[in-house]
């Protein structure tokens, strides 16, 4: 139906590696921390560099201890309808099998490039699959400043609606310029 059990939602963060070179410490870990101080959103944070890091990750987060961390973050590259982990790419269809029906009053977000470049049919079967409340991110070749400043708007926005619909109308009344250029999609069932 598109509706939150609460308001309050926490953030579990899978972030894939961003360099190569790794005295590079470009993350998303920073972004993160600012929502926690400044807004009290608690979160988890952890990096995959390989699919079975991202399998485990995932297959923790669906113990029912984690169940208030409802807005599953994943920041990674991409390309259409897939997130890059390690030197592999996981398709939403993987993602999908690996989710299977856990995401139940969770939303799904992709920070990443591309990922949501798709069909709708390929998003509505993602969302059928994983049984989660939304899933939103970009369309288009993203900047990172950028787009982790969008994220963290959108993140603080989630805390303020239980109902997916009044939501994404919010999002399009305020930021339309901002959804337009990052070409930001958001569905749900």
């Amino acid at each position: 139906m598109g509706l939150a059990q609460s308001y309050k939602k926490n953030v579990f963060c899978l972030e894939g590696d961003w360099q190569k070179d790794m005295r590079d410490h470009s993350s998303i870990g920073a972004a993160l921390t600012f929502l926690q101080q400044n807004l009290g959103i608690n979160y988890i944070y952890k990096q995959c560099g390989t699919r079975e890091n991202l399998e485990y990750y995932l297959s923790l987060w669906k113990l029912k201890k984690y169940a208030n961390y409802s807005i599953a973050y994943f920041a990674f590259h991409g390309k259409p309808e897939s997130i890059q982990v390690g030197k592999e790419f996981v398709t939403l269809d993987e993602l999908g099998d690996m989710l299977h029906d856990s995401c139940h009053d969770k939303i799904l977000h992709f920070g990443s490039c591309k990922t949501l470049n798709t069909d709708e049919k390929t998003i509505k079967r993602f969302l059928e699959a994983t049984g989660a409340l939304c899933v939103c991110g970009f369309e288009t070749e993203i900047n990172f400043v950028e787009s982790s400043a969008f994220d963290m708007i959108l993140i603080e926005m989630f805390q303020q609606y239980k109902d997916i619909r009044m939501l994404d109308k919010a999002i399009t009344k305020n930021y339309r310029s901002f959804t337009r250029r990052l070409q930001f999609k958001l569905f749900y069932l």
